[in-house]
């Protein structure tokens, strides 16, 4: 959806309100279940045109443990600032200084970028399934959250043992 900004941006204090619902294609490790919904406030602020407003959205992601997907709610508050048409040079904005990563150009917000961007930025660095998580076996890599492996333990590295016996308090000072 492109949303023509054109007359709030030569119109200082004019404002305009959106309903968003976008269907945003799974990237940067995450997919969205459903249409991430929304409403977005935009407001001339003399010399910016500032977005505000708040996203919602059930994300499928992958658990950094066990490899397993799960779901997990998103709910972003968003605030961005653009130029408007009174912005002297000295503003800088991600559309003056980046236009190509920029949502909007010419004063016409491409809604799908802006949802996709503000989506990617918002999601969690690591997702995991459940709070105890077990995760995978190193060496046969079976799902440890849904049964135990017969791996035997591999023996530690012989120059860490000196280490090991400081953590059990096992080591004397001399």
């Amino acid at each position: 959806m492109k949303i023509d900004l054109a007359n709030i941006a030569g119109t200082p204090g004019a404002r305009g309100r959106f309903a968003i619902s976008e269907r945003i294609r799974a990237s940067e490790g995450a997919a969205c279940v459903g249409p991430v919904t929304g409403e977005l406030t935009v407001e001339n602020a003399g010399s910016l045109l500032l977005i505000r407003g708040r996203l919602r959205a059930t994300l499928k992601l992958t658990c950094v443990r066990c490899l397993s997907e799960g779901e997990q709610e998103m709910d972003l508050e968003i605030e961005e600032e653009f130029a408007s048409e009174g912005a002297g040079d000295d503003i800088q904005t991600i559309d003056r200084d980046e236009p190509e990563l920029a949502a909007i150009s010419d004063y016409v917000l491409d809604a799908h970028e802006f949802v996709r961007q503000q989506v990617v930025a918002g999601m969690p660095m690591s997702f995991l399934c459940r709070p105890d998580c077990r995760g995978i076996c190193p060496q046969c890599g079976a799902d440890l959250n849904l049964a135990q492996c017969e791996c035997a333990v591999a023996p530690g590295d012989e120059r860490w043992a000196k280490l090991g016996e400081l953590l059990k308090g096992g080591a004397r000072r001399d």
